[in-house]
């Protein structure tokens, strides 16, 4: 009874919401029929999908993408491209990340002034364009030393340094720092992103290994 009701509620909500939220209640629901499973069968199901992600990252980007880069006169290494990936993501997430905040901080000063006021976007634009770039290409014409494991790290907690200058401001006096705040999470948003982004890799990894299976 609890998972049928649980089902019917995901389903009446399912179409009023964005689609950050989808991905959520959909994920709710895949929660929620594992845990019927016993805990070892679970794991050996996520354990093939997580495998199969993985090995489409590597076989259809990471790999391609050293060997083809070479004929521009770009040349990486498998740990600058794992680099590159971490960052450009996390950068253009965080970009994206501050134009809805501005947006939904906006709309809050529109509704007290009784004007729409629409804030200016650019830099933010502007930015998830032109740091992935120089990244890419800094570390094509360079041989780079990097450490990968403090950016996973920096990759899984953004949004504290998304959110942790607003609300210092904020404690400081600063009102207009984090308008957003109650009407915009960082949080929830930026780990929807993430999530959308493992799902998709997930899906055509498991397409890609039962098309292989197949054939």
């Amino acid at each position: 009874m609890g998972f049928h009701s649980d089902y019917e509620e995901v389903l009446s909500v399912l179409h009023k919401v964005g689609p950050l939220q989808k991905v959520l209640l959909v994920l709710f629901l895949f929660m929620q029929i594992s845990a019927i499973a016993s805990l070892s069968e679970t794991f050996f199901k996520w354990k093939g999908f997580i495998l199969d992600a993985v090995s489409t990252y590597q076989d259809y980007l990471v790999s391609p993408l050293i060997m083809y880069s070479e004929l521009i006169g770009l040349h990486y290494q498998e740990h600058e491209v794992h680099s590159a990936v971490i960052l450009s993501t996390m950068v253009v997430l965080g970009m994206r990340l501050l134009m809805l905040g501005q947006l939904s901080a906006f709309k809050k000063i529109s509704e007290d002034s009784g004007n729409e006021i629409q804030p200016q976007l650019t830099y933010f634009k502007f930015m998830s364009i032109f740091f992935p770039v120089s990244l890419w290409l800094a570390y094509g014409l360079t041989d780079s030393e990097i450490r990968l494991m403090p950016q996973v790290g920096m990759l899984l907690i953004y949004p504290v340094f998304l959110v942790g200058p607003k609300v210092i401001l904020h404690l400081f006096g600063s009102e207009n720092s984090y308008l957003e705040k109650g009407r915009f999470s960082y949080f929830k948003t930026y780990y929807a992103y993430l999530l959308a982004i493992a799902v998709v890799i997930g899906i055509l990894g498991a397409i890609n290994s039962g098309l292989t299976r197949i054939t």
